[in-house]
Formats: C-alpha cells, sequence, structure tokens
C-alpha cells in the first residue's frame, strides 16, 4: 500500500474518511430514502455495505452521503451479510476512502484536496448508480433513519466540483446506523 499525502492536520487525508478507526468524529443523522448495497473488491480489498442517501443542503444544494461499514453490522433482514457467489466474500475493515484510493490512483498533477474530492466523487457515483440501477442483492429503502460517524476534520463540506447527478457537496463516513421507517 502506498503513503499518500499529509494534509494540514498531519493526516493521511484517504485514511480519515470512512475509516472503521476507533476514535469516531461528529455524528450526522438523518431521515429519508436510502440505498444500501454489498460493495467492494478489486486490489485486494474485502466488501462492505455501502448507505447512499441525500439530503439538502443550507443554502441550497443537494448533499451526497456515503456511509460504509461491515456487512455483517447492518439489519440481518436485508441479507447484506451473505457473500455472492461473485466478488469478494470477507468483509473490509480499512477505510473506504483506502478502497477508492486503490482503485483511482493519485495524478502527479492532483494536489490532496483535488484528489479527495476526486475519490469523493467516485464513491458518490458508485452510491448513485447503485440507487438508479439496482445490483441484485441492493436494498432500496423509501424511508429509513440513519446515523453515520465523519472524523472531525472531515465534517464540513467537500465540494463535489464534477456536480455528478446533481450533487453538490459529497460527504463520507463510517456507517453507525440504519432503520427502516414506519
Amino acid at each position: 500500500m502506498r503513503s499518500g499525502p499529509v494534509d494540514a492536520y498531519g493526516q493521511d487525508p484517504l485514511a480519515a474518511p470512512g475509516g472503521f478507526a476507533p476514535l469516531g468524529g461528529p455524528v450526522l443523522g438523518g431521515a429519508g430514502r436510502v440505498t444500501l448495497s454489498r460493495t467492494g473488491g478489486g486490489a485486494g480489498f474485502g466488501t462492505y455495505a455501502l448507505l447512499y442517501t441525500t439530503r439538502l443542503v443550507p443554502g441550497g444544494g443537494v448533499e451526497a452521503i456515503i456511509a460504509a461499514s461491515r456487512p455483517e453490522d447492518t439489519d440481518p433482514a436485508w441479507a447484506l451479510q451473505h457473500p455472492r457467489p461473485y466478488g469478494p466474500q470477507a468483509s473490509e475493515k480499512r477505510p473506504l476512502m483506502r478502497w477508492a484510493a486503490a482503485l483511482d490512483e493519485q495524478l502527479k498533477a492532483d494536489s490532496a484536496a483535488d484528489y479527495r474530492v476526486r475519490l469523493a466523487v467516485d464513491l458518490v457515483r458508485i452510491g448513485h448508480n447503485t440507487r438508479t440501477n439496482p445490483p441484485p442483492g441492493s436494498v432500496d429503502l423509501p424511508l429509513a433513519t440513519w446515523e453515520m460517524t465523519t472524523e472531525p476534520h472531515r465534517a464540513r463540506q467537500q465540494e463535489v466540483t464534477a456536480g455528478y447527478a446533481g450533487h453538490t457537496a459529497a460527504r463520507m463516513g463510517r456507517l453507525v446506523a440504519a432503520a427502516k421507517g414506519e
């Protein structure tokens, strides 16, 4: 695994978002339509349970929310914990941004901030595409509550310069809870 750049906090900017480290950041939660899928693999990585949802941003815009956990940490009724006949069988504990980085190398022209935004857009594409073209075994909940943690220095919005699928911002983190709404 290659070492990444260091940000203004002296931390690897790829290690914090979506990480499964014991230190959690601020808690963020919401309610609305949630899409969950089992994804991952490639570059020696296992699988994640990936949550995708959106929320309105104060002042206008739509923020994409991408949160990951181990598949076995989700509701057993959703069957995300069962390995598929294709893809990785084992669960992944490494940070979600590490997986994105393993699949999309940093270019020499990329600043650390530009690279993080590009990786965030990659993850938004995966989440959004799962909703618009659901793979077998994905779960779409029209009404659900969710909760995630973000690292303290990642709690601010990251502008999604490409505006993929109408998103103006993206937030990555660790899925803490998701429950079907009533």
